[in-house]
């Protein structure tokens, strides 16, 4: 027959491990006080201590622990991703910049794109094999500007 501290710590790991499933540091914090729920069998037997000791810690845990962690782990700036990360990156004129319809085509990694110059020139120089820099994204249309 299991101790009442081994209940205590397989609910700690069990909590643990689910934490790296379920971001948030919830599950985290609780199995934190089940720790303390462990360490509370150890001091006694009555089962009205130890739960208080588990919820005692698992407070603890959320309102100190939590707010320490969520800055550490989770204080980084997102990373873009689809289109918003295409701007600042460099492109290929693959297709002259047209007068009239003030559009041109580039290519960023292998994927052709229509875009427009950032610049309102009525004798923008973009040529085939032209570099630019991607600055904006309108809709599925690039906005460039000559490097």
């Amino acid at each position: 027959m299991l101790d009442p501290w081994h209940y205590w710590t397989l609910a700690m790991l069990f909590l643990l491990i689910a934490e790296a499933f379920v971001p948030g540091m919830v599950l985290g914090s609780l199995g934190f006080g089940a720790l303390f729920g462990a360490l509370a069998c150890v001091f006694t037997d009555a089962w009205e201590v130890q739960v208080f000791a588990a919820a005692a810690g698992g407070l603890l845990a959320f309102f100190a622990l939590r707010p320490l962690a969520m800055r550490t782990w989770f204080a980084g700036s997102p990373t873009a991703v689809g289109v918003d990360a295409l701007i600042g990156r460099r492109a290929v004129v693959t297709q002259d910049y047209d007068g009239p319809s003030k559009r041109l085509r580039v290519k960023v990694d292998g994927d052709d794109w229509l875009a427009e110059c950032a610049e309102v020139k009525s004798d923008c120089d973009l040529k085939i094999g032209a570099s630019v820099t991607i600055e904006a994204v309108q809709s599925n249309v690039l906005i460039v500007k000559p490097k």
